[in-house]
């Protein structure tokens, strides 16, 4: 399972890692800093003994734990051991002793040499022993020192870590509600202006959600009422076709009409038929979902059989081969009633009317129908489409308005697009 990554989190995470590098960093340069004014200072007592101290060649003065003398040789052996003469003026020599790094110094020592008023040379130098500390600080262990300063530094984080967590807590709460409003948003309290919540950057970006929202709304809407305009107005001209063409049916009864004429008027019949179909399902799908009517039995292998055989025409002066194996005449599902005949019209008009030569074949199993129209032509190196699949085989507006009403009521709908071959499946149940 994939984890999403959290901005909070990571918000979080990048604040608490960057302050304690901040924390880390200014603890080592405020150490850095506070050791070299530690030296500065040294220094400066050094160079005010090497100026007003009076010492001869052989011998060594010692002044508040200082060493000065006006020859090398004459320093103390632990101090020549450590260092070679120093020659470069006013520079301070440092050395230590130290078990580890992560362990304070136990032995300090420094040097400097400086040249008096008169010029005559003078080494100053500054031994501090592990032993020679104050007792006080002497029964304060290396380890513990260092345990104190890990402690400060592990509770300054977790101080700030702490705060960083209220902050964010107090920022993400008016968030949270902006998220659990925004899910929330339905037609009915769209229209209410938004709450406050807290910032004015959420204010806005709430304004522009409900404002985003009130426009797909109505375009929705403004796209059901055409829907159901249209298809209202088109059901007056539609009505006078099919009844003009049934009136002819019946005077070429009488006056028996030519063969052109007889193909004509089948192809205005069939061309009302299908502007019919294709109404009533533009009507259907411009209604509300509360208005749809509740499940009631339905025999599909009746109703399949039945569409069947009303939309043969469309097969006429085609080589195609309709197959239709269905289950017991007396079996019926509890489905939507109508949006069961007009998918089962669109998808059966749609494999007929694609299907230029091949074969059709309609299996009802239950609640389950397929429904595959497969072409036998075959193309040759010449032909203008190299392909296999026939023209146009499985596509049609049919297949696109039965999609949008087997989405409306859940239905599980399969479509498996082959070469040369269309499969569609729908389960009603």
């Amino acid at each position: 399972m994939k984890i999403r990554p959290s901005l909070r989190l990571y918000f979080f995470a990048s604040m608490v890692v960057l302050s304690s590098a901040m924390a880390i960093g200014f603890s080592f340069l405020s150490v850095n800093y506070f050791i070299d004014g530690l030296d500065k200072g040294l220094n400066g007592v050094m160079l005010k003994l090497s100026q007003t101290t009076e010492v001869k060649p052989g011998e060594t003065k010692e002044l508040v734990g200082f060493n000065i003398a006006s020859r090398w040789e004459d320093m103390p052996a632990s101090i020549q051991q450590r260092f070679k003469k120093p020659t470069e003026v006013g520079l301070l020599h440092k050395t230590k002793d130290r078990p580890s790094m992560f362990s304070m110094p136990q032995n300090l020592f420094f040097v400097v040499y400086y040249p008096n008023p008169e010029g005559e040379p003078r080494y100053i130098s500054r031994i501090m022993l592990e032993k020679d500390k104050p007792q006080l600080l002497a029964n304060i262990e290396p380890e513990q020192r260092m345990l104190w300063i890990a402690i400060t530094g592990i509770a300054a984080i977790v101080l700030f870590a702490f705060f960083l967590f209220m902050v964010m807590k107090k920022i993400a709460k008016p968030v949270e509600s902006l998220r659990g409003w925004a899910k929330s948003l339905n037609q009915t309290n769209l229209q209410q202006t938004p709450p406050d919540f807290t910032y004015n950057e959420l204010n806005t970006l709430a304004t522009l959600i409900r404002s985003s929202l009130l426009s797909a709304n109505e375009s929705v809407e403004r796209e059901q009422r055409f829907l159901s305009y249209a298809s209202h107005e088109l059901r007056t001209p539609i009505s006078v076709i099919r009844s003009n063409v049934e009136l002819l049916n019946r005077l070429s009864e009488k006056a028996p009409l030519s063969d052109k004429q007889q193909l004509t008027l089948q192809r205005i019949e069939r061309a009302g038929l299908t502007m019919s179909d294709l109404t009533e399902t533009l009507l259907w799908l411009s209604r509300n979902d509360d208005q749809q009517s509740a499940p009631e039995p339905v025999n599909l292998a009746e109703k399949i059989t039945t569409l069947g055989n009303e939309l043969d025409y469309l097969l006429n002066s085609k080589q195609v081969d309709v197959l239709i194996n269905t289950d017991n005449q007396n079996t019926t599902i509890n489905t939507e009633a109508t949006g069961c005949h007009i998918v089962l019209t669109n998808l059966i008009r749609n494999a007929y009317q694609h299907t230029q030569q091949g074969q059709v074949r309609i299996t009802q199993q239950g609640s389950r129908v397929i429904i595959v129209n497969s072409s036998a032509q075959t193309d040759t190196p010449h032909s203008a489409n190299n392909t296999n699949k026939p023209a146009n085989i499985g596509y049609g507006l049919g297949l696109e308005l039965s999609e949008k009403i087997i989405k409306r009521h859940g239905w599980v709908y399969e479509v498996n697009d082959m070469p040369g071959r269309y499969e569609v499946v729908v389960d009603f149940s």
